[in-house]
Protein backbone atom coordinates (compact mmCIF):
# COMPACT_ATOMS: atom_id res chain seq x y z
CA UNK A 1 0.00 0.00 0.00
CA UNK A 2 1.41 3.65 -0.97
CA UNK A 3 2.13 6.14 2.10
CA UNK A 4 -0.24 8.03 0.14
CA UNK A 5 -3.96 7.81 0.80
CA UNK A 6 -6.06 6.10 -2.31
CA UNK A 7 -9.21 6.78 -2.80
CA UNK A 8 -11.91 4.65 -4.26
CA UNK A 9 -15.65 6.31 -4.36
CA UNK A 10 -19.12 5.51 -5.90
CA UNK A 11 -22.44 7.46 -6.31
CA UNK A 12 -25.46 6.22 -6.87
CA UNK A 13 -29.51 7.93 -7.10
CA UNK A 14 -32.89 6.97 -7.13
CA UNK A 15 -35.88 8.43 -7.63
CA UNK A 16 -37.90 6.59 -4.54
CA UNK A 17 -41.55 5.13 -4.39
CA UNK A 18 -43.77 8.37 -3.98
CA UNK A 19 -41.71 11.48 -6.05
CA UNK A 20 -42.20 11.95 -9.61
CA UNK A 21 -38.91 13.47 -10.18
CA UNK A 22 -36.02 13.50 -8.63
CA UNK A 23 -34.84 16.62 -7.37
CA UNK A 24 -31.31 15.45 -5.95
CA UNK A 25 -28.22 16.16 -7.90
CA UNK A 26 -25.09 14.20 -7.11
CA UNK A 27 -21.42 14.95 -8.11
CA UNK A 28 -18.18 12.84 -7.91
CA UNK A 29 -15.88 14.07 -9.74
CA UNK A 30 -11.78 13.47 -8.70
CA UNK A 31 -11.66 15.34 -5.31
CA UNK A 32 -15.05 16.58 -5.08
CA UNK A 33 -17.96 14.53 -3.71
CA UNK A 34 -21.30 16.31 -3.06
CA UNK A 35 -24.77 15.83 -2.68
CA UNK A 36 -27.69 18.27 -3.39
CA UNK A 37 -30.95 17.88 -2.42
CA UNK A 38 -33.05 20.38 -4.20
CA UNK A 39 -36.56 21.84 -2.59
CA UNK A 40 -38.82 24.01 -4.22
CA UNK A 41 -41.41 22.13 -6.19
CA UNK A 42 -41.17 19.55 -9.18
CA UNK A 43 -38.94 21.41 -12.12
CA UNK A 44 -37.80 23.67 -9.45
CA UNK A 45 -35.99 21.83 -6.95
CA UNK A 46 -34.52 19.73 -9.94
CA UNK A 47 -33.05 22.69 -11.21
CA UNK A 48 -31.93 24.27 -8.13
CA UNK A 49 -29.72 21.31 -7.23
CA UNK A 50 -28.63 20.92 -10.73
CA UNK A 51 -27.40 24.57 -10.83
CA UNK A 52 -25.54 24.19 -7.65
CA UNK A 53 -23.82 20.77 -8.55
CA UNK A 54 -22.47 22.19 -11.93
CA UNK A 55 -20.76 25.11 -9.35
CA UNK A 56 -19.40 22.13 -7.80
CA UNK A 57 -18.31 20.47 -11.11
CA UNK A 58 -16.12 23.63 -11.65
CA UNK A 59 -14.66 23.12 -8.78
CA UNK A 60 -13.63 19.99 -9.35
CA UNK A 61 -11.64 21.55 -12.09
CA UNK A 62 -9.14 23.55 -10.23
CA UNK A 63 -5.97 22.20 -9.61
CA UNK A 64 -5.83 24.33 -6.06
CA UNK A 65 -9.27 24.12 -4.09
CA UNK A 66 -8.30 27.24 -1.51
CA UNK A 67 -11.79 27.92 0.87
CA UNK A 68 -12.13 31.17 -0.87
CA UNK A 69 -12.77 29.12 -3.95
CA UNK A 70 -15.19 27.16 -2.48
CA UNK A 71 -16.91 30.19 -1.04
CA UNK A 72 -17.06 31.79 -4.29
CA UNK A 73 -19.09 28.57 -5.63
CA UNK A 74 -21.41 28.62 -3.32
CA UNK A 75 -22.11 32.24 -3.75
CA UNK A 76 -22.55 31.45 -7.41
CA UNK A 77 -24.58 28.88 -6.28
CA UNK A 78 -26.75 31.17 -4.00
CA UNK A 79 -27.21 33.98 -7.03
CA UNK A 80 -28.18 31.44 -9.46
CA UNK A 81 -30.50 29.47 -7.31
CA UNK A 82 -32.03 33.01 -5.91
CA UNK A 83 -32.51 33.89 -8.85
CA UNK A 84 -34.41 31.02 -10.46
CA UNK A 85 -36.67 31.44 -7.71
CA UNK A 86 -37.56 34.57 -8.67
CA UNK A 87 -38.37 33.74 -12.00
CA UNK A 88 -39.98 31.03 -10.78
CA UNK A 89 -42.31 33.41 -8.77
CA UNK A 90 -40.91 31.76 -5.42
CA UNK A 91 -38.17 30.28 -3.35
CA UNK A 92 -36.39 27.52 -4.87
CA UNK A 93 -33.24 25.63 -2.96
CA UNK A 94 -31.01 23.43 -2.09
CA UNK A 95 -28.98 22.09 -0.02
CA UNK A 96 -25.25 20.79 -0.12
CA UNK A 97 -23.15 18.73 1.73
CA UNK A 98 -20.03 16.78 0.75
CA UNK A 99 -16.14 16.41 0.54
CA UNK A 100 -13.56 18.68 -1.38
CA UNK A 101 -10.27 18.17 -1.31
CA UNK A 102 -7.94 21.32 -1.39
CA UNK A 103 -6.23 19.89 -4.60
CA UNK A 104 -6.71 17.73 -7.45
CA UNK A 105 -5.93 13.65 -6.44
CA UNK A 106 -3.27 12.40 -8.75
CA UNK A 107 -4.08 9.78 -11.77
CA UNK A 108 -3.97 6.75 -9.65
CA UNK A 109 -5.64 8.32 -6.61
CA UNK A 110 -3.09 9.74 -4.36
CA UNK A 111 -2.71 12.45 -2.61
CA UNK A 112 -0.90 14.23 0.27
CA UNK A 113 -2.70 17.18 2.08
CA UNK A 114 -2.95 16.38 5.67
CA UNK A 115 -6.70 17.44 5.89
CA UNK A 116 -9.59 17.65 3.68
CA UNK A 117 -12.91 20.21 3.51
CA UNK A 118 -16.18 18.92 4.47
CA UNK A 119 -18.99 21.61 3.86
CA UNK A 120 -22.71 22.31 4.40
CA UNK A 121 -25.77 23.71 3.99
CA UNK A 122 -28.92 22.34 4.63
CA UNK A 123 -29.74 18.91 6.26
CA UNK A 124 -28.25 16.50 4.07
CA UNK A 125 -25.49 14.53 5.91
CA UNK A 126 -22.10 13.42 5.44
CA UNK A 127 -20.88 10.75 7.53
CA UNK A 128 -17.80 9.29 8.65
CA UNK A 129 -16.26 5.52 9.51
CA UNK A 130 -12.83 3.95 10.53
CA UNK A 131 -11.87 0.87 8.59
CA UNK A 132 -10.39 -1.88 9.93
CA UNK A 133 -7.41 -3.64 9.03
CA UNK A 134 -8.86 -5.82 6.34
CA UNK A 135 -10.37 -2.14 4.83
CA UNK A 136 -14.10 -2.97 6.48
CA UNK A 137 -16.17 -0.18 7.65
CA UNK A 138 -16.29 -0.38 11.35
CA UNK A 139 -19.83 0.18 12.41
CA UNK A 140 -19.36 1.32 16.28
CA UNK A 141 -17.30 4.44 14.98
CA UNK A 142 -20.07 5.71 12.85
CA UNK A 143 -19.60 9.55 13.57
CA UNK A 144 -22.22 12.08 11.76
CA UNK A 145 -19.66 14.94 11.00
CA UNK A 146 -22.30 17.59 9.58
CA UNK A 147 -24.78 19.05 11.73
CA UNK A 148 -28.50 19.93 10.12
CA UNK A 149 -29.50 23.21 9.37
CA UNK A 150 -32.79 22.49 10.92
CA UNK A 151 -35.56 23.76 13.52
CA UNK A 152 -35.06 19.97 14.93
CA UNK A 153 -31.24 20.81 15.11
CA UNK A 154 -32.17 24.28 16.41
CA UNK A 155 -34.32 23.09 19.38
CA UNK A 156 -32.19 20.34 20.35
CA UNK A 157 -28.63 22.81 20.39
CA UNK A 158 -30.50 25.41 22.09
CA UNK A 159 -31.70 22.75 25.35
CA UNK A 160 -35.46 24.00 24.38
CA UNK A 161 -36.15 19.91 23.30
CA UNK A 162 -34.45 16.60 23.69
CA UNK A 163 -33.66 14.95 20.16
CA UNK A 164 -36.57 12.79 20.65
CA UNK A 165 -38.92 14.80 21.65
CA UNK A 166 -37.73 17.32 18.93
CA UNK A 167 -38.37 14.67 16.96
CA UNK A 168 -41.36 13.99 17.50
CA UNK A 169 -42.93 17.21 17.42
CA UNK A 170 -41.02 19.33 14.90
CA UNK A 171 -41.26 18.18 11.09
CA UNK A 172 -38.20 16.75 9.32
CA UNK A 173 -37.98 19.18 6.67
CA UNK A 174 -38.18 22.34 7.90
CA UNK A 175 -34.73 23.71 7.28
CA UNK A 176 -32.96 27.27 8.61
CA UNK A 177 -30.58 26.90 5.69
CA UNK A 178 -30.65 26.11 2.24
CA UNK A 179 -28.55 27.48 -1.32
CA UNK A 180 -30.66 30.20 -2.68
CA UNK A 181 -32.62 31.50 0.61
CA UNK A 182 -33.50 34.80 0.05
CA UNK A 183 -32.03 35.51 3.29
CA UNK A 184 -28.18 34.23 2.21
CA UNK A 185 -26.51 31.51 3.55
CA UNK A 186 -23.68 30.66 6.10
CA UNK A 187 -21.99 27.33 5.17
CA UNK A 188 -20.05 25.69 7.86
CA UNK A 189 -16.79 24.12 6.72
CA UNK A 190 -14.63 21.12 8.67
CA UNK A 191 -11.52 19.48 8.49
CA UNK A 192 -11.24 16.07 8.43
CA UNK A 193 -8.34 14.00 8.03
CA UNK A 194 -8.52 11.48 5.05
CA UNK A 195 -8.76 8.26 6.65
CA UNK A 196 -11.84 5.56 6.38
CA UNK A 197 -14.91 5.52 4.93
CA UNK A 198 -17.11 8.49 4.00
CA UNK A 199 -20.61 8.63 2.76
CA UNK A 200 -22.31 11.50 1.58
CA UNK A 201 -26.36 11.62 1.23
CA UNK A 202 -29.33 13.42 1.04
CA UNK A 203 -32.91 13.23 3.57
CA UNK A 204 -34.11 10.41 1.70
CA UNK A 205 -31.45 8.09 3.37
CA UNK A 206 -31.66 8.84 6.47
CA UNK A 207 -35.29 9.58 6.69
CA UNK A 208 -36.20 6.20 6.30
CA UNK A 209 -32.65 3.93 7.70
CA UNK A 210 -31.63 4.61 11.03
CA UNK A 211 -28.14 5.55 11.65
CA UNK A 212 -27.14 1.95 13.43
CA UNK A 213 -28.78 0.01 10.40
CA UNK A 214 -26.57 2.38 7.82
CA UNK A 215 -23.69 1.59 10.11
CA UNK A 216 -24.33 -2.03 10.13
CA UNK A 217 -25.07 -2.04 6.19
CA UNK A 218 -21.40 -0.16 5.54
CA UNK A 219 -19.50 -3.11 7.26
CA UNK A 220 -21.28 -5.48 5.28
CA UNK A 221 -20.49 -3.73 2.56
CA UNK A 222 -16.28 -3.26 1.96
CA UNK A 223 -17.08 -2.30 -1.88
CA UNK A 224 -18.01 1.12 -1.99
CA UNK A 225 -20.42 0.35 -5.19
CA UNK A 226 -21.75 -2.23 -3.47
CA UNK A 227 -22.45 -0.65 0.06
CA UNK A 228 -24.08 2.47 -2.39
CA UNK A 229 -26.81 -0.20 -3.53
CA UNK A 230 -27.38 -1.67 -0.46
CA UNK A 231 -27.97 1.65 1.16
CA UNK A 232 -30.44 3.01 -1.23
CA UNK A 233 -32.51 -0.39 -1.75
CA UNK A 234 -32.41 -0.22 2.52
CA UNK A 235 -34.41 3.16 1.82
CA UNK A 236 -36.48 1.57 -0.98
CA UNK A 237 -37.55 -1.00 1.32
CA UNK A 238 -38.26 1.12 4.18
CA UNK A 239 -40.81 3.20 1.90
CA UNK A 240 -38.36 5.46 -0.33
CA UNK A 241 -41.18 8.31 0.44
CA UNK A 242 -38.58 10.52 -0.95
CA UNK A 243 -35.19 10.82 -3.72
CA UNK A 244 -32.37 9.06 -2.25
CA UNK A 245 -28.45 9.93 -3.23
CA UNK A 246 -25.57 8.15 -1.59
CA UNK A 247 -21.90 8.79 -2.16
CA UNK A 248 -19.25 6.36 -0.51
CA UNK A 249 -15.74 7.28 -0.42
CA UNK A 250 -13.40 5.11 1.03
CA UNK A 251 -9.70 6.40 1.87
CA UNK A 252 -6.52 4.59 2.46
CA UNK A 253 -4.43 4.29 4.55
CA UNK A 254 -6.42 4.11 7.94
CA UNK A 255 -5.29 6.94 10.77
CA UNK A 256 -2.76 4.47 13.45
CA UNK A 257 -4.72 3.38 16.53
CA UNK A 258 -2.91 5.62 18.54
CA UNK A 259 -4.22 8.45 16.65
CA UNK A 260 -7.91 8.58 16.31
CA UNK A 261 -9.42 9.88 13.70
CA UNK A 262 -11.21 13.28 14.34
CA UNK A 263 -12.76 16.05 12.18
CA UNK A 264 -13.03 19.93 13.17
CA UNK A 265 -14.95 22.72 12.43
CA UNK A 266 -13.37 25.70 10.93
CA UNK A 267 -13.94 29.36 12.19
CA UNK A 268 -15.23 31.74 9.59
CA UNK A 269 -12.26 32.29 7.24
CA UNK A 270 -10.05 29.86 8.16
CA UNK A 271 -8.26 27.91 5.50
CA UNK A 272 -7.05 24.52 6.06
CA UNK A 273 -3.38 25.26 5.48
CA UNK A 274 -3.49 28.24 8.12
CA UNK A 275 -3.87 25.11 10.83
CA UNK A 276 -0.66 24.35 12.76
CA UNK A 277 0.55 21.26 13.73
CA UNK A 278 -0.79 21.50 17.01
CA UNK A 279 -4.16 22.10 16.10
CA UNK A 280 -3.57 18.91 13.71
CA UNK A 281 -2.47 16.64 16.70
CA UNK A 282 -5.65 17.96 18.80
CA UNK A 283 -7.81 16.20 15.44
CA UNK A 284 -6.14 13.29 15.73
CA UNK A 285 -6.30 12.86 19.23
Amino acid sequence: MSDHPHIRAAMGTDIGRRRHNNQDTGVSEPGVYMVCDGMGGGVGGERASALAAEHFKAVAGESVRSRQIIESALDAAQHDVYDLGQHLGGVAGTTATGIILPARPAEDGSEQAPLWYVINVGDSRTYHFDLDEKGNAVASSISRITKDHSQRQQAIDAGLMSPQMANATIPRNVITQCIGAPQGIRPDFYAVVPSGRFIVCSDGLYSEVSDKKIATISQENPDPEKAVKALINAALHAGGDDNITVIVVDVWPQVPADEPWHASKLDDGEELETIGDITLDSLHT
